[in-house]
């Protein structure tokens, strides 16, 4: 019941707007993730095989100017090489543990901005905060034929970037080309645990924060 509501309470606002001249759409998009933008083909390919993202639009223009919240799932990865010193343990054994992490995100843009409306083609222009939120984090670690444990290497729960977006509208398909810069740390510590044949230690954890673009075609439903 709650669902049907909610469907029709955005049929309603779609009506609502575009009898009062104003524009209302929303529809799914698809895309890939990339620290590096490149227009090859290759690296178009990879890009989407490894760094898939996928979720939903909404966009509300007043008079040109736009309103677009948006919420995307992705995964993402981090591999991180540690050296510890040999003389930090007693047995003089120098550790390298790779650790290896994966995580299942949400992010939630809201792009504010304006459109340059012609009479086939609309460009646009945004800008606005990104909250991005972990949903489940996976850590693998290879302790290089040692057996060292690695603890304290959590993610924030929640962080925030800023976005900066072009856009392209042909008929009802949708490209965004956006920029993420993150403004919060990824990892709530500073120093990363290890433990190797009971004696333990810190790693520095230097400050890291999410920077990404992203790359999405959608098309409009409504």
């Amino acid at each position: 019941m709650k669902k049907l509501l909610i469907v029709l309470a955005v049929i309603i606002l779609a009506h609502t707007a575009n009898a009062t001249g104003f524009d209302f759409c929303i529809g799914p998009k698809l895309g890939y993730q990339t620290a590096t933008l490149s227009f090859k083909k290759d690296d178009i390919k990879s890009s989407y095989k490894s760094n898939l993202t996928a979720g939903l639009f909404a966009r509300l223009t007043i008079h040109d100017f736009i309103i677009q919240p948006e919420v995307l799932w992705f995964k993402s990865g981090k591999v991180f090489d540690f050296n510890v010193d040999p003389s930090l343990n007693t047995a003089g054994v120098a550790l390298n543990p790779i650790v290896t992490l994966t995580h299942q995100n949400l992010a939630v843009p809201i792009f504010l901005g304006y459109q340059l409306d012609g009479k086939l083609i609309k460009v646009r222009g945004n800008v606005g905060p990104v909250m991005y939120f972990v949903l489940s984090q996976k850590q693998e670690v290879d302790g290089n034929g040692q057996s060292v444990d690695v603890d304290n290497l959590d993610t924030q729960d929640m962080t925030w970037g800023a976005a900066f977006n072009v856009g392209l509208d042909v008929w009802k398909l949708t490209l965004d080309i956006n920029y993420s810069l993150g403004l919060t740390k990824m990892f709530g510590n500073d120093n990363v645990e290890w433990s190797f044949n009971g004696e333990k230690g810190n790693i520095q954890l230097s400050d890291m924060t999410q920077n990404m673009f992203t790359v999405t075609l959608g098309f409009k439903l409504l």
